[in-house]
């Protein structure tokens, strides 16, 4: 099910809008659709990426999360120098064997 959104803008950013839409021959509407969406997907990432930073999801749960693959999240992450905190070592050996039982 979808639903309408309205909204009102500038005329000159609605006629960025007409000029972009016919330059990628789809119609304004359908634009202003495909931009909502980017941003949402984008929104999500860095939502998720954030979290991954503090250290309470994984980068495999953060990209779950986000509904993108795992490698579109690791490219975000190393496009934008996103690490986690720093872990302790039985930590980071709790996370490995978490990470096995996953791949069985």
């Amino acid at each position: 099910m979808s639903k309408t959104i309205s909204t009102r803008i500038d005329d000159k950013d609605a006629e960025k809008l007409e000029k972009i839409a016919k330059k990628e021959n789809i119609d304004r509407s359908a634009l202003v659709r495909k931009f909502i969406l980017q941003k949402l997907k984008e929104y999500e990432i860095k939502q998720m990426t954030d979290l991954y930073k503090k250290g309470i999801v994984s980068l495999q749960e953060a990209a779950s999360q986000a509904n993108v693959s795992l490698y579109e999240i690791m490219e975000y992450v190393q496009r934008e120098n996103i690490h986690p905190p720093d872990q302790s070592k039985e930590e980071i050996i709790s996370e490995i064997e978490q990470s096995k039982k996953l791949f069985k």
